[in-house]
């Protein structure tokens, strides 16, 4: 069972702070310190250092004799994962040498060592570019969530030559069954889509709620290969139509006013589509309906927010979109989750709007 915070912190924040004298007087003082977990995820100071960065206090710590491939209990990770998230490459090339596991199976998203160093957000850079150098460099091979990540064609390629089951291979359930081609547009690589769609992935197949791919797309363009494969199906609709800027067709599928698929207004608010949203409050469509989007009831305004989408929340609140409502999962006004995804332009919107009511 780990120690309680307050008998292990003080050397989990030297080793954070990246004070390797203070850790090394507080082991000798105490060797036993050297396996120390911190609650709640029994972290080892190895992993607190490797996310860190602090390539001085992984090298004592190394030295010392703690385990480089040493798990927590939370993830199921080892140091080099968190290292390799963080696009520390020093340290994941101290870990390496120091014989960590490369590879990395066995965590509990399912993505590898060579997944948390490419499939979050903010590991589009060079930093993490060279963990990916150096990952594979010591054995490491992408899986098909890793290679979409670093638009990586030719290992997409060679992946699904592989075996064509990983077009339809699902994230875990931390990243809600994802598909290959759900993760491209999330991750805003459209030529990894069009390369998806060309091997024969769905355009319309569901995520582990159902969700298709496009959306995920925050933006009007990541996806539109996607929309484009799913023209004509029985389910691309007013949405489709509208996303390809096919304003006859929707004309033809919804003639009147007051017809509109649910959620349309959503998606096309989160994807900040502003010809869309209009387009859709002239059809009738509701600015305060509420929806179910990954677990939580919320406004069309609540996702627009989200993303930083400013014309599109202006948009909503000349239509009466009210920004008081709360959704479901957070308890939080559009205003809420402006401010906690650092959407200051929008934020600042919303409470000018306050003020002028």
């Amino acid at each position: 069972m780990p120690e309680p915070v307050s008998e292990v912190q003080p050397l989990f924040d030297a080793v954070r702070a990246g004070d390797a004298a203070r850790v090394a007087a507080m082991l000798d003082e105490d060797p036993a310190r050297l396996h120390a977990r911190l609650p709640p995820y029994a972290w080892t100071p190895l992993h607190a250092a490797a996310h860190a960065g602090q390539d001085a206090v992984v090298a004592l710590l190394l030295a010392r004799g703690l385990d480089p491939n040493a798990k927590e209990a939370g993830d199921d990770t080892t140091a080099l994962h968190w290292a390799a998230a963080a696009g520390r490459a020093d340290v994941v090339r101290r870990l390496l040498a120091a014989g960590a596991d490369p590879v990395g199976r066995g965590d509990d998203h399912a993505l590898e060592v060579i997944g948390w160093a490419t499939c979050w957000d903010g590991c589009d850079d060079d930093a993490h570019r060279e963990v990916v150098r150096l990952l594979r460099a010591a054995g490491a091979r992408h899986h098909v969530f890793s290679a979409v990540a670093t638009d990586d064609a030719d290992e997409v390629r060679r992946i699904v030559a592989g075996d064509p089951s990983q077009l339809a291979r699902p994230m875990s359930r931390h990243e809600g069954g994802q598909l290959p081609l759900h993760f491209a547009v999330r991750m805003r690589r459209p030529r990894m889509a069009a390369l998806l769609l060309a091997l024969g992935a769905d355009p319309l197949a569901g995520d582990a709620e159902g969700m298709p791919p496009s959306a995920y797309a925050t933006d009007p363009d990541t996806d539109r290969a996607v929309l484009a494969a799913a023209r004509g199906r029985v389910a691309a609709t007013l949405l489709v139509a509208l996303a390809l800027r096919a304003g006859d067709a929707a004309a033809r599928a919804y003639p009147g006013a007051g017809v509109v698929d649910a959620g349309a207004l959503h998606l096309m608010a989160k994807r900040g589509d502003a010809e869309a949203v209009r387009e859709l409050l002239a059809r009738g469509a509701d600015p305060g309906a509420r929806w179910a989007h990954w677990g939580a009831v919320v406004t069309p305004l609540h996702l627009a927010a989200f993303l930083g989408h400013v014309e599109v929340a202006r948009l909503l609140l000349a239509a009466g979109a009210d920004p008081s409502v709360r959704d479901t999962e957070h308890d939080a006004d559009p205003l809420g989750w402006a401010e906690h995804c650092g959407r200051h332009e929008v934020a600042a919107l919303l409470r000018a709007h306050a003020a002028s009511s």
